[in-house]
C-alpha cells in the first residue's frame, strides 16, 4: 500500500523558495495530452479556487510580455508569479485531488524556472507552453471561483508543433510569435 505521508522540502531557485512535497512511491500526475480531456472539474474549495485564479491573473502579465516579444518583461513577471503559486494553499486538497494539484504544481515551478534562466524566447515560450498546459489542467479540474478564461491554439506556434496559451479575453494576441502572427489562432474551449 502507498503510503500518503507528506514531506515538505525547501527549494531555493533564483531567489524564490518554492514548497515542494515528496509522496514517497506514490507519482505525480501526469499533464493531460491535448486530445483527453479532464474528466474532473471544480473539485476544489472556493478558497482555493480564488488562489488559483490569482494564479491565472498574473500569468496573463506574463502572456502580455510574450505578445510584445519582451524579454525584460517577462523576467519582471516571473516574481509575481512564484508568489501567486506559493500563496496556493495545497492544505485544502486531499486524497487524489492532492495528488493531481502536485503534478500541475510540479510542471509550474519547472517552467518558471526555465523561463527564468534563460533570455532567449524561443526557450521561454517553450516552457510558456509547459506552464500553460500546466495551468489549464488545474483551472479544467478546480476551477477559478466563477472568473472565465479562454483556452487557445495556434498550429503555427513553437515551430509549427502548436501551443496553447490562456487568456481572459476572446481577443486573440498570440505569445509565441508576437507581432508576426499576433491574430494566430483559435479559442478551443471556454472555462468557467
Amino acid at each position: 500500500m502507498k503510503t500518503k505521508m507528506m514531506m515538505i522540502c525547501l527549494a531555493v531557485v533564483g531567489g524564490a523558495v518554492f514548497a515542494q512535497h515528496d509522496h514517497g512511491a506514490v507519482q505525480s500526475a501526469p499533464i493531460h495530452s491535448k486530445k483527453e480531456k479532464a474528466t474532473h472539474s471544480h473539485r476544489a474549495a472556493p478558497v482555493f479556487q480564488n488562489q488559483l485564479a490569482d494564479v491565472f491573473m498574473v500569468s496573463l502579465q506574463l502572456k502580455e510580455a510574450f505578445v510584445s516579444s519582451d524579454t525584460a518583461k517577462v523576467l519582471v513577471a516571473i516574481p509575481e508569479i512564484r508568489n501567486s503559486i506559493l500563496k496556493v494553499d495545497m492544505s485544502l486538497l486531499k486524497d487524489e485531488v492532492l495528488m493531481d494539484w502536485m503534478g500541475y504544481l510540479k510542471t509550474l515551478n519547472e517552467s518558471v524556472v526555465q523561463i527564468s534562466n534563460s533570455t532567449d524566447l524561443i526557450v521561454q515560450r517553450k516552457a510558456f507552453a509547459s506552464f500553460n498546459d500546466a495551468i489549464y489542467e488545474s483551472i479544467k479540474m478546480f476551477g477559478i471561483g466563477g472568473m472565465t478564461a479562454y483556452y487557445t491554439y495556434c498550429p503555427m506556434a513553437n515551430n509549427n508543433s502548436g501551443a496553447y496559451w490562456l487568456s481572459n479575453s476572446k481577443e486573440i494576441r498570440n505569445p509565441y510569435s508576437g507581432n508576426v502572427m499576433l491574430t494566430c489562432g483559435k479559442v478551443k474551449e471556454t472555462l468557467q
